[in-house]
């Protein structure tokens, strides 16, 4: 019974913290083990658990983050790299990277040389760039995170310590490892973010012996104007699909009330003088109350018409709407802006101007 009760406050402790929990004894190990059998724990990781309802309630880069933290706890002198260093600097991808749920880290040594488990992958990196990202407790009672270099002090009280690689180097490695619209999120929200600039990403390219050409094409297509990461998949699959580039976040003024701004996510201004504009609608914009604005979903239908219709006043020729599902088909996307004249680009070199 003692060890089940010592297991309840590991596991009330590591939640109110956002980690996994780890058993320190071998009565704890025993009771973790009973729970594990009865699926009222998980095991995501070796000697990593969670709570089976909990584990349930996180999304895949929330569970990543949640391993992590206990491994660093674990192994204080780990320093994770690629996917792993981008959920814990919270940059914006799609979730399936973290499919089979791996752990990668940075290596210095060759990994043929190391012990290896089958959840964790290597990165070797003659050189790591370490940065240190600590939670701390905010004054409302939140956590939130800071990105140091080592040695650097920050006030406040630490509840965790993560070492990773730093900004630009873990977006290196993950444009070179990934597809280019499953990485595009990463640099537009690490560029909106001011985590990184684009020198420090070529630096950490002219220092490596491989074909950084991905990188270099992330690189001049990133915009920090893209506001999450459904818009910048978005602007992956047009851009793939070989449409000339649209302009973000373009503002257009209601004539009738030149007070009203309405800011849209797409537009190409075509040469015949067309306005072509595409928003993105991410289901949050239908349920999520604090953009609903208290409204139900048949209101908020109706507040895009009016918004519709405003814009066509203000000069827009045609408006377009597209969503995840069909952004993840890419076709519909595509038809979409065919039958609207957006024209492709004429040449698909992504070092000219």
């Amino acid at each position: 019974m003692r060890a089940h009760a010592a297991l309840d406050r590991l596991i009330a402790d590591a939640e109110s913290n956002q980690r996994c929990f780890q058993p320190t004894n071998n009565a704890e190990r025993k009771a973790a083990t009973v729970r594990l059998k009865r699926r009222i724990i998980v095991r995501p990781h070796r000697n990593v658990y969670a709570r089976a309802e909990y584990w349930q309630s996180l999304d895949a880069a929330e569970r990543a983050r949640h391993v992590i933290k206990t491994l660093s706890c674990q192994y204080p002198g780990r320093i994770f790299a690629g996917i792993s260093a981008a959920a814990i600097l919270r940059l914006e991808y799609p979730w399936a990277l973290h499919d089979g749920g791996h752990v990668v880290l940075a290596s210095s040594h060759s990994s043929r040389a190391q012990r290896t488990y089958r959840k964790i992958r290597r990165i070797h990196m003659a050189d790591i760039p370490v940065r240190e990202v600590r939670y701390m407790r905010t004054s409302g009672g939140g956590i939130g995170l800071v990105v140091t270099r080592p040695g650097e002090t920050v006030r406040g009280e630490c509840l965790d310590l993560v070492r990773i690689t730093s900004p630009a180097r873990t977006l290196v490695d993950c444009g070179l490892q990934y597809p280019f619209a499953s990485v595009l999120a990463m640099y537009d929200s690490a560029l909106r973010r001011g985590l990184v600039v684009r020198e420090e990403i070529i630096a950490v390219c002219d220092g490596l012996s491989v074909d950084c050409g991905p990188v270099f094409r992330l690189l001049h297509y990133a915009n920090p104007l893209s506001e999450n990461g459904g818009e910048s998949r978005c602007r992956a699959v047009i851009i793939e699909a070989g449409f000339v580039v649209p302009d973000l976040q373009q503002v257009f003024v209601d004539p009738h009330h030149t007070g009203n701004l309405y800011r849209v996510d797409f537009a190409w201004r075509l040469h015949d003088g067309r306005i072509v504009v595409l928003e993105y609608d991410g289901m949050a914009k239908y349920v999520d109350p604090s953009m609903t604005k208290g409204r139900d979903v048949r209101g908020v239908v109706h507040a895009e018409r009016m918004r519709e219709a405003v814009l066509q006043r203000a000069g827009v020729t045609t408006v377009l709407r597209t969503n995840a599902s069909e952004v993840r088909r890419r076709d519909p996307l595509i038809r979409q802006l065919e039958d609207a004249g957006v024209p492709r680009a004429r040449a698909h070199c992504w070092l000219g101007g």
